[in-house]
């Protein structure tokens, strides 16, 4: 149960008219694509819904799509890295396998890979983006297994929507930056082509960390009547030198420094997609067809580990209004076939086929229904060190009610279930080659929203209540992944606010939540690692002019469990922490503009993420610091 204290403490601040996700966050009311793959008016979906607009981005104080995420109520980011971009988005309280339960999207398309890497959010230029929208809660009838905590979905510029030109952003900054971020936009009455290039080098902040991250991708559309077809091709290539972990005397006299000099990581992903849409009878039809090829090689603690991914997917959807209401019916694809040579030797395949139906009814004015249910075929197949092969079916569904409760609130109420399937990784170490079962979760959410005159809050319930969780337990035959012993999430999300001025806005949110063991020997009751209890954001944003933004930003993470903590023993915990961030930018005409950015401030020595040497000295706390106070100016140019 939660602590009153707390629970009140939390309450009276979040209702206070100081304590309003360091980018302004809007609640949009046109569309949101993400929540029933259907573009519904968030006023109708009994979900917690937010979208972050292209404004929303460029007053931020963020530099990646991470650092805009984890200013949201609910959104955990730790780095265990150094890499900004390649940062692990955790939402809802998941820890460790938070992005295997947060799906992530490009334009509708899966980021996710069927490994334990986190996707890569910086292929896309902060430029290039119109709009994030984050959907709380599960959305496995819509999209299957790994959205139990949510989906994102990042939404590029292309399309007709954006006007003829080029823009360019020339960044250097601290740790040796340099970065180039180059678009364009052409269209004309049936065809619009959109592109754009990504190029940074950095030292990092850590000895041995080195990166260079390059990208590029080309969208055409073409109109024609009754719809449109979109292709599209994504190419990305990182290599990031990797420095390893810091003990305490480390952390506290050298957090710069390096145990690891010879460890790296190279990822290189190309994906090539076409996206169709067209007018069938009294309905929509869509298509969506993928081709993904990851190849990642490394070296970590003088293991060498080299892997090769393929992944094709598709999807068919009908979307149809039927008098007031809407329905949505689906199949959809997926084919993965990875090759493993490292620690273990394997190839492993996995073949997903399900189907959905999706109803929106509005029955009254002020009242909308969401009715969902999918059924999902999985089959598991693994070749060369400790073979096996499986086949399952899985169930999700989701009801949901939406009610305008006065001109000014709203209120919904939602339940559903969900899964999530062991990947690739996962599968290929577990206790004696045992299959993994398929994870499952009871959701539940309540939520209320109230606007008026430029104010607005937020507040939201959930509770998930997990069965054979998918996740690491370092007291598995020396440490193997397993089915963990019932878990369950639960929190409050508050996210406000207020307009205080014409041209000073406060903004913010506060987040408890508590990730515990529901039952199992030694482990009833203790919390499950890298979950804080506590988050929050507070922003500032002010025009002294039409044309000078100055943004700060105040962000505080709560004390957590270190990552292989699961019998709550150990003698430490991985420090709270709060950091200051700030940005000035003007505009000096159309074509031309500078921002200067200036991250943690005040300078906070800290670290998102922390484990222990459980082979060797389990009482060695290990911390992976983060960047200290760091600086970076760009100039935009538009053409």
């Amino acid at each position: 149960m939660f602590n009153n204290k707390p629970l009140a403490a939390l309450v009276a601040l979040a209702c206070s008219p100081l304590a309003l996700a360091a980018t302004p966050v809007t609640q949009l009311d046109e569309v949101v694509v993400t929540a029933s793959r259907s573009p519904d008016k968030v006023s109708d979906l009994p979900v917690n819904v937010s979208v972050i607009t292209a404004a929303d981005i460029a007053n931020s104080t963020a530099r990646t799509v991470q650092d805009l995420l984890s200013t949201l109520a609910g959104v955990h980011v730790f780095n265990n890295t150094g890499s900004a971009d390649s940062a692990m988005v955790d939402l809802r309280g998941f820890g460790i396998t938070g992005f295997s339960n947060t799906l992530i999207l490009i334009d509708g398309v899966k980021q996710n890979t069927n490994d334990l890497s986190a996707p890569n959010l910086g292929v896309v230029p902060l430029g290039e983006i119109e709009r994030i929208e984050v959907v709380r809660g599960s959305g496995a009838v819509a999209y299957g297994g790994g959205a139990t905590g949510g989906v994102i979905n990042i939404i590029t510029r292309s399309g007709f929507k954006a006007a003829n030109g080029v823009q360019a952003t020339l960044t250097a900054g601290s740790y040796n930056l340099k970065k180039l971020d180059l678009s364009g936009h052409l269209s004309g009455q049936q065809v619009a082509l959109d592109g754009y290039i990504k190029s940074m080098t950095t030292d990092n902040y850590r000895a041995n960390n080195a990166e260079r991250n390059d990208s590029a991708g080309l969208t055409a559309t073409v109109r024609h009547q009754g719809g449109d077809v979109r292709l599209y091709a994504r190419s990305s290539n990182q290599d990031l030198r990797m420095p390893g972990s810091r003990s305490n005397a480390e952390f506290a006299n050298d957090p710069r420094g390096t145990n690891t000099p010879n460890d790296y990581m190279e990822v290189k992903t190309d994906t090539l997609g076409v996206q169709a849409r067209q007018s069938a009878g009294e309905g929509v039809l869509f298509f969506d067809v993928a081709t993904r090829d990851k190849k990642q090689s490394g070296l970590s603690w003088g293991t060498a580990d080299k892997r090769d991914l393929d992944e094709q997917s598709a999807s068919l959807r009908y979307e149809q209004e039927l008098s007031n209401h809407r329905v949505v019916i689906g199949l959809d694809a997926l084919d993965s076939d990875m090759n493993v040579n490292g620690y273990f030797k394997k190839r492993i395949e996995q073949h997903h086929l399900g189907g959905f139906v999706d109803l929106l009814l509005r029955p009254l004015e002020q009242t909308s229904i969401n009715l969902g249910v999918r059924n999902q075929r999985a089959e598991d197949k693994a070749t060369g060190d400790g073979s096996y092969q499986s086949n399952k079916e899985l169930r999700a569904w989701n009801l949901g009610l939406r009610q305008t409760l006065s001109a000014q609130l709203d209120g919904y109420v939602k339940v559903g279930r969900s899964f999530r399937l062991a990947n690739a990784d996962e599968q290929g170490y577990t206790v004696n080659n045992v299959l993994l079962l398929p994870q499952t979760s009871q959701d539940k959410e309540i939520g209320l929203d109230w606007k008026q005159d430029g104010q607005a809050l937020r507040a939201a319930w959930f509770r998930y209540d997990l069965e054979n969780e998918i996740g690491y337990n370092p007291l598995a035959a020396g440490g193997r992944n397993v089915n963990l012993e019932p878990t369950r999430r639960q929190g409050i999300e508050l996210e406000g606010r207020s307009r205080l001025a014409a041209n000073l806005e406060l903004n913010g949110n506060l987040t408890w939540q508590q990730a515990t063991f529901r039952s199992g020997a030694g482990l009833a009751g203790n919390d499950v690692p890298m979950v804080p209890q506590k988050l929050a954001t507070l922003s500032l944003s002010w025009l002294p002019q039409e044309t000078s933004r100055i943004g700060l930003q105040l962000q505080h993470v709560g004390k957590q469990r270190l990552d292989n903590d699961q019998t709550n023993q150990f003698g430490e915990q991985l420090a709270a922490y709060t950091v200051l961030n700030a940005k000035f930018s003007h505009r000096y005409s159309k074509q031309l503009s500078v921002a200067l950015d200036v991250n943690n401030l005040l300078d906070k020595r800290y670290a998102t993420y922390g484990i222990t040497d459980e082979w060797t000295s389990p009482t060695a706390y290990n911390r992976y610091p983060a960047a200290g106070r760091n600086v970076q100016a760009s100039l935009t140019i538009n053409y």
